[in-house]
C-alpha cells in the first residue's frame, strides 16, 4: 500500500457545510475535483488530474478499509466510511466518505466520491478501531461494507446487521413457528392434534409469508435496485407504481430523485456549452484584437523609424544650419575687417588727392636746350 510522507499529525479543520467531491477513471485515476477538495488538500488541479486517487491517502489508514470499499464498489454497492487523508503539507482531516461506481450502459466507467465532515466522537472511534487494525489487535471484529461485523463465535451480534429483509421476515416467522409449537405442547396436545396443529400453522404462516413477500420485500428489493441505478447514474427512470404507501411513496421520491438529477445534468451541460460557445467567442475577440494590437504596433514600430529618420533629419539641419551660421559669422567678420581696411586705404589716399595750383606753360621755341655737336663718321 502507498505510503505518502512527511506527516505532522496536525489536524486541520474546515467547514461543516463543505462538501469535497471527486472523480476518478476505472482505475481509479483523478480526473476531476471540486474547489472544495482543492482548497482542503493544498493540492492545485493539475497536481491531482491523472494522479492515483491514493495521492491523497495517510499513512494511519489501515489497509483494510480500503480493501472492504473496493469489495463494495466492485459488487456495484455504495460504500460510506470515515477516512484520514493527508494534505499535501503533511497534515490530515477526517471526513465521511461516500463513494460509488458510476454506471452507463452496464459498465462502470468510474468512481465518484462525495465527502462530508463527520463528528467528533465518530473520529475518535475510528482513530481506536483503525489503530487495532494497524497493530493486529482487531481479533474478531472486520469490515463488511464500511460496517464494523464481529467475527468467531461473536458473529451472532452481527447478524441482524446484514441480514437481507426477505430473511427477516423468513426467521420471524420460524421463531413464531416454533413458539407455537411450544405452546402446543404446553397444553399437552395429543400427538395426532400436535400434527394437525403443526401443519395448519405451517400452511397459515407460509400463506402469511407469501403474502407479506409480495406485499413489502420484493417491492422493497426492486426499490433497492432501481435506487442504486439512479444513484450510479445509470438512468433517471424508475417504475411507476400505484401504491401510495410507505413503499410507493419512497419509489416516488426515488424517481423524483433521478428527474432532478438529470435535469440537473443537462441544465448544467446546457450553461457549460454556453460558456464554451461564449468563451470561443471571446478567445475570436481576443485574437481579432490580438492581430490588431500587432499591426498597430507595426504601425507604431513603423511611425517610430519615420520619427527617427525625421529626428535624424532634423539634427542634420540643425547642424547645417549652425555651419551655415557660422560661415554667416566668419563671413560677416571678414566683411567688417575687409571694410575696416577700405576705410584706412581711403584716409590714407584722400592727402594725395587734393588739388594743387598749375604751372605756367612755356612754349616749345622758348626752352633753351643746350647744343651739342655731332661727329659724323
Amino acid at each position: 500500500m502507498r505510503e505518502n510522507h512527511p506527516v505532522t499529525q496536525q489536524e486541520l479543520a474546515f467547514d461543516n457545510g463543505a462538501t469535497l467531491m471527486s472523480t476518478t477513471d476505472p482505475n481509479s485515476y483523478i480526473n476531476y475535483a471540486n474547489d472544495a477538495f482543492i482548497e482542503v488538500s493544498g493540492f492545485s488541479l493539475s497536481e491531482l488530474e491523472g494522479q492515483p486517487h491514493n495521492l491523497v491517502r495517510h499513512p494511519d489508514m489501515p489497509s483494510q478499509a480500503f480493501a472492504d470499499m473496493w469489495f463494495t464498489l466492485k459488487k456495484g454497492e455504495p460504500w460510506s466510511g470515515l477516512v484520514k487523508n493527508r494534505c499535501k503539507n503533511g497534515d490530515h482531516y477526517w471526513v465521511r466518505a461516500n463513494a460509488i461506481p458510476i454506471i452507463r450502459q452496464g459498465s462502470v466507467k468510474g468512481y465518484m466520491s462525495v465527502r462530508t465532515k463527520p463528528d467528533a466522537a465518530e473520529v475518535a472511534s475510528a482513530e481506536v478501531l483503525y489503530r487495532q487494525f494497524r497493530e493486529g489487535q482487531a481479533r474478531g471484529k472486520k469490515l463488511y461494507k464500511g460496517m464494523v461485523m464481529r467475527t468467531g463465535l461473536m458473529r451472532w451480534r452481527s447478524s441482524l446487521v446484514a441480514m437481507p429483509l426477505r430473511w427477516r421476515l423468513r426467521s420471524a416467522f420460524i421463531a413464531l413457528f416454533l413458539l407455537s409449537m411450544l405452546a402446543g405442547y404446553m397444553c399437552q396436545l395429543t400427538p395426532a392434534r400436535m400434527g394437525g396443529f403443526a401443519g395448519a400453522m405451517a400452511i397459515v404462516m407460509l400463506v402469511v409469508m407469501a403474502w407479506l413477500e409480495s406485499q413489502i420485500v420484493r417491492p422493497v428489493e426492486r426499490l433497492c435496485q432501481q435506487a442504486l441505478r439512479v444513484a450510479t447514474g445509470e438512468t433517471q427512470q424508475v417504475e411507476q407504481t400505484t401504491r401510495i404507501d410507505e413503499v410507493g411513496v419512497t419509489l416516488r421520491a426515488i424517481s423524483q430523485l433521478g428527474l432532478m438529477f438529470r435535469w440537473l445534468i443537462n441544465d448544467v451541460s446546457s450553461q457549460a456549452v454556453s460558456v464554451l460557445k461564449a468563451t470561443d467567442a471571446l478567445c475570436q475577440g481576443n485574437d481579432s484584437l490580438s492581430r490588431q494590437t500587432d499591426q498597430a504596433a507595426a504601425n507604431v514600430q513603423q511611425t517610430a523609424a519615420t520619427m527617427n529618420e525625421l529626428a535624424a533629419t532634423v539634427r542634420s539641419n540643425t547642424q547645417t544650419a549652425a555651419e551655415a551660421n557660422a560661415l554667416s559669422q566668419a563671413t560677416r567678420s571678414v566683411a567688417e575687417k575687409g571694410g575696416k581696411v577700405m576705410n584706412n586705404m581711403i584716409d590714407m589716399m584722400e592727402p594725395s588727392m587734393k588739388v594743387r595750383p598749375k604751372s605756367p606753360v612755356l612754349p616749345a621755341s622758348s626752352i633753351a636746350l643746350p647744343f651739342r655737336p655731332t661727329s659724323l663718321p
